[in-house]
């Protein structure tokens, strides 16, 4: 059974200045939470051990790279087996246009965003990566004639009632190092 760590006030603090710039120094962070600076980093390390902190990674703007075209996928699979399945999600992984797959509930199995440069560079991914699957039943496209809300940050109260989370049952969660791996390295 997992333990279970209570966020307090200054978790959630950590946490809302560490998404908006987790480049932030500690001794910066432990004097606008009011806490040491050894303290500080043991809170973070503790917040990475318990797996609430993922990743460090650096947020790119894919319209400043020239990907100007944003589209969003919901993708039938023909055949839904675990194999098939795990076909597609490890191949989505591995297609540098694909941003996020996520398996959903609905009338899809899958929704897809994509990122590309222009209509010739997302008719060519389809017609490769979709299309040429040969698992693909039926796909829709969506897009987006203009943003209005994209933000990463999952905001916390401070005056919220303690958040509960898994944290591993090791007994040795204070004592590990840790090692962050990249999200394009996990394919999450």
């Amino acid at each position: 059974m997992p333990k279970y760590q209570a966020l307090d006030k200054v978790d959630r603090k950590l946490l809302n200045l560490l998404q908006k710039d987790n480049q932030t120094p500690t001794r910066v962070l432990a004097d606008k939470v009011h806490i040491s600076q050894p303290t500080c980093l043991r809170r973070i390390r503790d917040l990475r051990d318990a797996g609430i902190i993922s990743a460090d990674v650096a947020m790119v703007d894919p319209f400043a790279l020239g990907y100007g075209m944003l589209a969003f996928l919901e993708v039938s699979l023909t055949n839904q087996s675990d194999e098939h399945m795990q076909e597609f999600e490890v191949r989505m992984g591995k297609e540098a246009e694909v941003m996020q797959c996520y398996f959903v509930s609905g009338d899809y199995d899958y929704f897809l965003v994509v990122h590309v440069i222009d209509m010739e560079a997302y008719y060519q991914f389809v017609r490769r990566v979709i299309s040429g699957s040969g698992n693909v039943r039926h796909f829709q496209s969506r897009f987006p004639m203009k943003s209005r809300l994209q933000t990463s940050p999952i905001r916390h109260e401070y005056n919220a009632e303690p958040v509960p989370s898994t944290a591993p049952d090791d007994g040795q969660s204070h004592h590990r190092e840790h090692s962050t791996e990249s999200i394009a390295d996990g394919h999450r």
